[in-house]
């Protein structure tokens, strides 16, 4: 089972409790802790604070309800900024913004250079401004340290704001699952394989992001933002950056209201759970035939061949239920859609004539075409755009089957090879 939408959500704010230097801080958060992501229970497997740079981060792994720790899933969350620390204000705007690698930070005091206001350069100090790797760094160093402390589990990153930008970055890079918020976009200083990869492998990272956010940076390059209208009202507008406005179900997923505005976030929230869960069986199934295939029915036991067996065929079927499962809910939110556009031009149309009744059908289509409302904006287009993400689904199904049967042949053509090899063994 993997990591829910409201883990990841809870261990993005716990992990700024980790920074000494945050209003929140919690000196009980400490490695071996057990803490309560509101319900779930996670162990703390490894912090790090570079007071260097002012990156935060923490490693943990979800402890069961008999107090067990399951070492098979970890979650990198990283800090996002703390306004009360000026290398997270100044990382915000050398490495995100400008996408700098390394972090230069002034620690003269202001007023002290000749170029500040009603300054005049007596009390500068050249050597209080220093050069450090940047939290960008740090962050992938901090991703390495995990991947070789716990090289069997699967290792998933979260984060808020700047934290999702590492998050983001860290997961891309090492081709993981990210699950964030209100992050900037990292694609920038990505290198050319995690680029690749991230095209290869829309939904593996999942950047959630509220409409309403004055705090957007970089676009969306990796392609892991769903923008999300919470029809929030107004309000100040750092309220709407804040971890504390996503909701989730009882199982633990993002809710997405059901509006106008939010039919393609819905869309591709369907998809990233799809596409999320038909990448790991997928890579699951690829290194089963990989050994499968090496194996060549050469496995030293008859009990093993049955095993390995047996393990392929039950993959091979959760995958394919789940994923069906997961495709009929693409289907059904982009057909939903699509009727919903249709619905929407015939009400306009009909509340147009009742209000408009001096003008001819034409004259009348002519004054809402001034103002964007056709018949190709409302009903063609977004009609083409969900039909082409229904054809993608079904496209992706046939691929999926077409790789479950190969791999089911050559589970029957080793079970088979085993029979003769054991008859001929007797």
């Amino acid at each position: 089972m993997s990591i829910p939408d409201k883990d990841h959500r809870y261990l993005s704010d716990i992990v700024y409790t980790t920074d000494p230097k945050h209003s929140k801080y919690n000196p009980d958060i400490k490695q071996n802790t057990v803490i309560d992501a509101k319900g779930s229970d996670y162990r703390v497997l490894k912090l790090k604070d570079n007071t260097s740079n002012g990156m935060q981060a923490m490693a943990v792994a979800p402890v069961n309800k008999d107090g067990k720790v399951d070492m098979s899933k970890v979650v990198i969350a990283y800090a996002g900024t703390n306004s009360d620390d000026n290398k997270d204000i100044q990382t915000d705007i050398q490495t995100v913004a400008l996408g700098s690698e390394k972090l230069t930070l002034d620690n003269n005091p202001v007023g002290s250079r000749a170029s500040d206001v009603q300054g005049n350069g007596s009390g500068f100090d050249p050597k209080k401004v220093v050069t450090t790797d940047s939290q960008a760094t740090t962050a992938l160093l901090f991703a390495d340290e995990i991947k070789r402390l716990y090289p069997h589990a699967e290792i998933s990153t979260t984060g808020h704001s700047l934290g999702e930008y590492l998050a983001l970055l860290a997961a891309a890079e090492n081709k993981w699952r990210n699950v964030g918020f209100n992050g900037a976009d990292p694609y920038g200083i990505l290198s050319e394989k995690a680029k690749k990869w991230v095209k290869n492998h829309p939904g593996m990272l999942t950047n959630y992001r509220n409409r309403g956010d004055a705090i957007r940076l970089n676009g969306n390059g990796t392609g892991a933002e769903i923008m999300i209208s919470l029809e929030m009202g107004f309000k100040n507008p750092l309220d709407y950056h804040s971890l504390s406005n996503w909701k989730f179900d009882k199982d633990g997923k993002l809710l997405i209201p059901n509006n106008d505005y939010n039919q393609k976030a819905l869309l591709k929230q369907s998809q990233h759970y799809l596409m999320g869960a038909f990448a790991l069986q997928l890579s699951t199934l690829s290194d089963l035939e990989k050994r499968l295939t090496q194996s060549g029915g050469g496995l030293s036991s008859n009990e093993k061949i049955y095993l390995d067996n047996q393990l392929a065929l039950t993959a091979t079927n959760t995958a394919r239920k789940s994923y069906q499962s997961a495709l009929a809910k693409v289907i059904t939110t982009a057909q939903t859609a699509i009727q919903a556009a249709e619905q929407r031009w015939t009400n306009t149309l009909k509340e147009a004539r009742k209000h408009i009744q001096e003008l001819s059908e034409s004259e009348m289509m002519s004054v809402l075409a001034e103002v964007g409302f056709t018949k190709q904006s409302i009903i063609v287009d977004p009609t083409e755009y969900f039909q082409s993400k229904i054809d993608q689904a079904k496209a992706m199904d046939e691929k999926f089957e077409k790789l479950s049967q190969e791999i089911t042949n050559k589970i029957h053509e080793l079970l088979k090879r085993d029979q003769e090899l054991a008859e001929q063994l007797k």
